[in-house]
């Protein structure tokens, strides 16, 4: 029997290799400083037409530049690491701290009065309107430097979105703890650690990998929401006599929301943004589609063993 290849896994995991290592490496190989700024000359050629910046791709600028003359591909480059590293940070740490309580929680002698009732703020407000209401204040023309902006915003994404990972992780603990070999267990005089070590985790262990990529796709989708409301991770700009709000960081989703009102005209500054951050989403959801056939595939393969 030959053994079927998962090319939604491998793809996946191939695209997200690229995107860690431009994330750690961007600002070393951008064509430019972060600073540059093409030289904004007017002129006048062709019969008196006027050209300046924004500049449309070109051997020069291969993504073109924005209406201040900044090289798109090199604001992507210095950015990623804002958007990659939060992305998988924040979805990590969802899914550590909701596993721990999940298990507890699922353990504890009361697991079964516990319900998604004991977290009415957390199930019925959305974290996009916390989030945003607690950050706009703080967010836009900041003191606070971009680490701790990065930092409180990520501590946000985080508490918030703990409770998804908690009710799947406790469900499940809660059901393995009614099963018979659990039972038997714990007749036999197995302690909540071993039980936890021995039957808990290893029944949980193929379900973590994916709702750590789920969650790495809801943190995404919450930072581009955020983003397109002026909401940058890092900081939003917004100087006296501005007429537009501008990302600190260059991170992927603040790109986006500074750039969408160019639908119209100079296309490529939304246009270059908004094709890496759904290709960067696009690879979640392959990573997913790939852990998810294995899943099965696994569960498939013990029926008949």
């Amino acid at each position: 029997m030959t053994k079927s290849i998962n090319y939604k896994l491998i793809i996946g995991l191939l695209f997200l290799s690229f995107f860690v290592f431009i994330a750690i490496f961007g600002p070393s190989i951008a064509p430019y400083n972060k600073d540059y700024k093409q030289q904004i000359l007017y002129s006048l050629e062709n019969g008196g037409e006027i050209i300046g910046p924004p500049s449309p791709p070109s051997q020069e600028f291969w993504l073109g530049t924005d209406k201040y003359g900044y090289d798109i591909l090199t604001k992507l480059l210095y950015g990623a690491k804002y958007t990659v590293f939060t992305t998988i940070i924040v979805a990590l740490l969802r899914t550590v701290i909701g596993t721990i309580l999940g298990i507890i929680m699922g353990l504890s002698k009361k697991s079964g009065e516990l319900n998604k009732s004991h977290f009415p703020i957390l199930s019925s407000i959305p974290t996009f309107i916390i989030i945003y209401f607690v950050m706009i204040s703080i967010n836009i023309e900041p003191v606070l430097s971009v680490l701790s902006l990065v930092l409180i915003q990520g501590a946000l994404m985080t508490i918030l979105g703990v409770s998804g990972v908690f009710n799947v992780v406790y469900a499940k603990t809660a059901e393995t703890k009614n099963s018979i070999f659990v039972m038997a267990s714990q007749t036999l005089g197995g302690s909540r650690i071993h039980i936890m070590k021995k039957h808990i985790f290893p029944m949980l262990k193929g379900n973590l990998l994916i709702l750590f990529v789920n969650e790495t796709i809801q943190v995404l989708h919450l930072i581009g929401q955020l983003g397109i409301f002026n909401l940058f991770l890092g900081g939003t700009s917004f100087p006296l006599m501005a007429t537009k709000f501008t990302s600190i960081t260059n991170e992927w989703s603040g790109l986006l929301g500074e750039s969408k009102d160019f639908l119209y005209y100079a296309q490529w500054i939304l246009l270059c943004p908004l094709a890496v951050y759904l290709l960067f989403l696009f690879t979640f959801y392959l990573i997913s589609l790939g852990l998810n056939e294995r899943h099965h595939d696994q569960i498939a393969k013990t029926r008949y063993l």
